[in-house]
């Protein structure tokens, strides 16, 4: 069983804000937009509100299931305590292998833009060994480094990067918003569901649940920060839908990323340059905290130390590295990575919910009987 997390581990409350919020903003924003619009055209901004209202509710759910955790634990001492040792560990390293994919799914989205915009010479492995050399100095940290990470994650890129998206209204063609609720709920759904990968993340609150102060109390920022990457994706789509048409985005591989282009400085040519070195912010944290969570998850089931498991997974996320370097293999393990990630959390966590409460119904009604 779960070991109470000392206090001085713990972080405030308030700081969930800013790793929900960074662990959902990552390398999608970039290119979203396109499978939206290609499926749901001017009318994507729905799909987009549709999806945050999603993670809303799967946000809520989420803090009702860890609620019945032992001692305000994870969700492996949530599986040990309902399946067992054996079968609840079965499922734990389950959600292991799925954090380490979404860190490596993460690194390898980013280093091709990185090939593509700046360094088109450069090797994949030698930007992963950098990025992973890095990930080991944040995580070997403990937790309230890798917080505090994700606090700059959020604040830097927010005041930087976001308004150079709104340089481009100078261009906008407002009438390309109509005619609205041109396309059929199906469609809008299929939309909503393309839209999940995106909003991905808050799942990782399922292991640093116990490392918050009063954890309940942090329900109302963890929605406070879902609802600020809806502001977000809603104002990107937004301002793609007025500045590219449906036949245009179609040939953009990263709409965003053009769209940051547009602010024109004297000093600097490639203004691009500048949004994807900044960019390392908003990506850096997402990988930090998959791969925090991972290696807590092996300390829970194997006894062993962090610092220990960590580089066994580092190496195995930068050898991951030299097997994917074409961008058809990139994009398929998006795609992938997309479905598992729903199905962890839309799929398995609402079935996990059921069950436990279920469970708790019966062991009620068992004790209540004479």
């Amino acid at each position: 069983m779960k070991q109470a997390v000392d206090e001085r581990f713990l972080i405030s409350p308030f700081l969930v804000f800013f790793i929900v919020h960074a662990t959902q903003v990552g390398v999608g924003v970039l290119g979203f937009q396109r499978p939206l619009m290609k499926e749901a055209g001017q009318d994507a901004w729905m799909a987009v509100l549709l999806a945050g209202l999603a993670a809303h509710a799967l946000i809520w759910l989420m803090y009702r299931l860890l609620a019945y955790s032992p001692s305000d634990g994870d969700i492996v001492s949530l599986h040990e305590h309902y399946f067992g040792r054996w079968f609840g560990g079965v499922l734990s390293t389950g959600l292991l292998f799925y954090y380490a994919l979404a860190a490596f799914t993460v690194l390898q989205s980013y280093i091709e833009i990185i090939k593509v915009w700046v360094f088109p010479l450069m090797g994949a492995w030698q930007f992963s060994l950098i990025f992973l050399v890095l990930t080991y100095y944040v995580v070997s940290g403990g937790f309230r480094v890798v917080a505090s990470l994700c606090f700059w994650g959020v604040v830097i890129p927010l005041v930087t990067i976001f308004p150079m998206l709104f340089f481009s209204l100078e261009y906008a063609q407002y009438r390309n918003l109509l005619p609205v609720f041109d396309h059929s709920p199906a469609q809008i759904i299929k939309a909503a569901n393309d839209m999940a990968l995106q909003y991905l993340g808050f799942e990782m609150l399922l292991m640093y649940y116990p490392f918050l102060k009063n954890a309940p109390s942090s329900q109302k920022w963890a929605h406070a920060a879902n609802a600020l990457t809806t502001f977000i994706y809603l104002t990107v789509m937004f301002i793609s839908i007025i500045f590219y048409n449906k036949e245009q985005i179609e040939h953009v591989t990263w709409p965003t990323l053009t769209l940051a282009k547009i602010p024109q400085v004297p000093f600097i040519e490639r203004m691009e340059y500048i949004v994807i070195s900044i960019y390392v912010l908003v990506v850096f944290p997402i990988i930090a905290v998959s791969v925090w969570a991972a290696t807590r998850i092996a300390k829970q089931l194997f006894s062993v130390r962090q610092r220990r498991s960590l580089p066994v997974l580092l190496a195995c996320l930068f050898i991951g590295t030299l097997f994917f370097q074409e961008k058809t293999a990139i994009e398929r393990l998006m795609q992938w990575t997309a479905k598992v990630g729903f199905s962890v959390i839309a799929v398995y966590v609402p079935l996990l919910y059921v069950y436990v409460w279920t469970a708790e119904k019966v062991k009620k009604a068992l004790q209540q009987k004479p």
